[in-house]
């Protein structure tokens, strides 16, 4: 087969892959939560009851009064629609960190931060009707010029000698840095005040390094192990050899949260508080979950956390990494990525933060924020979800949950600030948290975590979602999928040495219940098949036969046992064996060009993923990396520096992302002399920077160019007698009071006979 027809064929078939991926499963049906106000509503929990999977609770801070509140949310219908609510029951004027959890029995706990007058504390209320009511305030006070900030809480559910009791972390923040720490409480099963706090995350010391720090981390999680073991993770401020980083922290408990473990580190993260587009804050906050339910699984903690890829150091973008540890936390796996678009140098689409929830079969389900679906601009973002069938080894094809984009310049209120009720702030804070809550960004632009929760195969999520022109709170819930295989070696483009390689993906549905069918051809349409296997595992299965050094296909369909249901094929990967070499530094299936040593066909986007190598106008420039698609450009000049390449830009020396043109002659507005008259050739007789199509002079009516009787009998016919007005409107306004009457005939007659003054439109 000729380069041509192989590309062509490559083209095609990856592109039936592709859709197929991206059709099914849908989206699944988005519904908004919260009431809709005009003011902010976001940083959403979500909880199912145990007892009741009917009964869903949602907890999310809630702006409709013009300052911080919390709300919660309750479905009895799995999901499917809501009633809402302030919370009413509070120490103090202001709520914010919503958390919410549940026991064994459907006791439902709501929790927040509760600060104003009385300083700052963190209040938890609890509901034995199933979230009908709510009552039982317990607080946890912060001492003097402290602060109580982002605590989040677990409850024991093991049915061990703690099972009931709840346990709360946070970050305490004060004016002595050696208070600035991770502190711990619990309120025992049944109790109605939480024990004296303890310090379990100190602040780390910097003396050494002459230097010091008010940041100790923050994000504390605390986490049941499927033994009682309590297990609590954090963002941690690190130092070695004075050089300071980011780490998640971890200690430990065997006593019921009595004593802890010295704080353990698990590893370094990068990009903690930073920005994507937008302006979205990023944190690397440490999600956790364990598996506490006796099955294959049991006992593995996981831990997800968005963090930057240093490698791509073109566009240093988030992923959602991910680590496990099956030895109670002793030992912890190299991290692994839930997200399963392009990762490495030159991706471009943030994911960020996730949230991760085990259900009662051990099956993890993660969602996260993500950019992939605006692949123009990597702007917009929409929640994904993705699953792990096999214990935290692997997750799944990714899968769409919103079925609308939410985009960072809505994430703000039609009304920032309204009226509330009368503080009365102490002298050392005055109405500080009123003037930040006028603030469209308020604590992270679409705050700092979404939620998941699932009872057994029906998922439910909230989030943050703009779609309205607002901050709203938005929900999905849906049964877990079979998507179509993930795979995962031999890496699209690789090289393998063996002739007997081995063939491994992501599990795609419960273990006993799956089946897989692998097929590897010479070609992308697989008309000839070298080698097809059925095998009841996901992964590891080798070839049955040497295979000659050449380039191959790869792909997997997955089957559902116990309904016969059957996904789309995988995508289709190549890897070539032995001395057929192909060098592919974006892992899409083309070589990089001016490689000696890569055999395989050159990519024309080396380092952005395009397995289809679109290349619209022909300029052997993809689509993915060209800045002008549709105009052959093979220098990619940008004079401006918009990423608008010159040879497509209606603004060659000014930025112009937008390419707006209001009056479509082909001149952007940015450098359009008249932007909202049409005017391609941009004549500008005097020299005004205006454009003569849209220049006038003042007082020249009938636009002739001086200004005389006729302009008089013009406003004249045109005001009496039905003529036509002048053009542009604005020439005729001679006396500048912005309309255009009696007044300006006037004004017109004393200028031209009684040496009156100049037109002044």
């Amino acid at each position: 087969m000729s380069k041509g027809l192989l590309l062509a064929a490559m083209i095609f078939v990856v592109t039936l892959s592709f859709s197929g991926a991206e059709a099914y499963p849908p989206p699944p049906a988005n519904y908004q939560i919260s009431s809709p106000y005009p003011q902010l509503q976001n940083e959403e929990q979500v909880w199912v009851s145990p007892v009741d999977s009917n009964i869903v609770i949602a907890l999310w801070r809630d702006f409709r009064l013009g300052y911080r509140r919390v709300a919660v949310g309750r479905s009895t219908d799995a999901g499917n629609s809501w009633t809402d609510s302030l919370v009413t029951i509070r120490r103090d004027e202001f709520q914010s960190d919503p958390c919410v959890d549940v026991n064994a029995n459907g006791r439902f706990f709501l929790c927040y931060l509760d600060f104003g007058n009385f300083g700052s504390a963190i209040s938890v209320i609890s509901s034995d009707d199933g979230g009908i009511s709510f009552g039982n305030l317990t607080v946890i006070t912060a001492p003097f010029n402290a602060f109580e900030d982002k605590q989040f809480m677990t409850v024991d559910r093991t049915g061990g000698i703690y099972d009931g009791n709840l346990y709360m972390a946070w970050m305490r923040f004060c004016g002595d840095q050696s208070c600035n720490a991770v502190y711990f409480a619990r309120l025992q099963n049944d109790g109605f005040f939480f024990d004296t706090p303890i310090m379990i995350g100190p602040p780390p010391d910097l003396s050494a390094c002459g230097t010091s720090t008010t940041y100790a981390g923050q994000f504390p999680q605390p986490l049941v192990g499927s033994d009682g073991s309590i297990y609590v993770f954090w963002n941690y401020y690190d130092t070695t050899d004075c050089t300071q980083y980011y780490t998640i922290h971890m200690v430990k408990s065997t006593d019921g949260g009595l004593t802890f473990t010295s704080p353990k580190k698990l590893v370094t993260t990068f990009g903690n508080f930073q920005f994507v587009d937008g302006g979205i804050d990023v944190y690397n906050m440490p999600v956790s979950v364990c598996d506490i339910f006796g099955g294959p699984y049991d006992g593995n903690i996981y831990i997800a956390y968005a963090n930057i890829d240093t490698s791509n150091t073109d566009y240093y973008d988030y992923n959602i990494n991910f680590i496990k540890s099956s030895d109670d936390g002793e030992n912890w796996t190299e991290p692994i990525f839930i997200n399963d678009d392009y990762i490495g140098p030159g991706a471009r689409y943030d994911q960020f933060h996730p949230w991760l929830f085990c259900n009662q079969d051990g099956i993890l389900i993660s969602i996260f924020y993500d950019q992939r679906v605006d692949t123009l601009n990597h702007y917009e973002f929409d929640v994904f979800a993705a699953y792990s069938f096999d214990g935290g080894e692997s997750f799944t094809t990714n899968h769409r949950i919103t079925t609308v984009s939410s985009s960072p310049s809505e994430a703000k209120a039609d009304e920032i600030y309204t009226a509330g009720p009368p503080w009365t702030a102490k002298p050392e804070q005055p109405l500080s948290w009123v003037a930040a809550d006028k603030d469209d960004t308020r604590a992270g632009k679409i705050a700092e975590y979404i939620g998941v929760t699932a009872y057994y195969d029906h998922v439910n999520a909230v989030w943050t979602d703009t779609r309205n022109g607002n901050q709203d709170v938005f929900g999905a819930n849906w049964p877990l999928p079979i998507i179509e295989p993930r795979l995962l070696s031999p890496e699209n483009g690789s090289n393998v040495a063996t002739a007997y390689p081995h063939f491994d993906w992501a599990a795609a549905w419960k273990t006993g219940d799956d089946q897989y069918r692998v097929e590897v051809a010479t070609d992308i349409q697989f008309a000839n098949i070298v080698f097809t296997e059925y095998t009841d595992s996901a992964g590891l299965v080798s070839s049955i036969y040497s295979l000659p050094d050449s380039l191959y296909y790869w792909r997997v369909k997955a089957f559902k046992l116990s309904t016969g249901d059957s996904t789309e094929y995988s995508k289709v990967w190549s890897f070539t064996v032995g001395d057929y070499v192909c060098v592919d530094s974006d892992g899409d299936g083309y070589g990089d060009p001016g490689d000696p040593g890569s055999t395989c066909l050159i990519d024309n986007c080396p380092y952005a993923y395009n397995p289809f190598q679109e290349d619209i106008d022909g300029d052997l420039i993809g689509d993915s990396c060209d800045n002008c698609i549709n105009d052959i450009n093979a220098y990619q000049e940008d004079s401006d520096g918009d990423y608008i390449g010159d040879s497509c830009d209606n603004c060659i020396d000014y930025p112009n992302i937008e390419q707006t043109d209001a009056d479509m002659d082909e001149v952007g507005d940015a450098c359009d002399n008249c932007p909202e008259t049409y005017n391609p050739d941009q004549a500008d007789s005097n020299g005004n920077d205006i454009g003569d199509a849209c220049d006038f002079k003042c007082g020249d009516a009938d636009g002739s160019g001086a200004v005389n009787i006729l302009d008089i009998t013009y406003l004249i016919t045109y005001l009496y007698k039905g003529g036509e007005p002048p053009d542009p409107i604005e020439s005729g306004d001679a006396d500048g009071n912005g309309s255009v009457n009696l007044l300006d005939i006037t004004y017109l007659i004393r200028y031209l006979y009684r040496g009156g003054p100049l037109p002044i439109c």
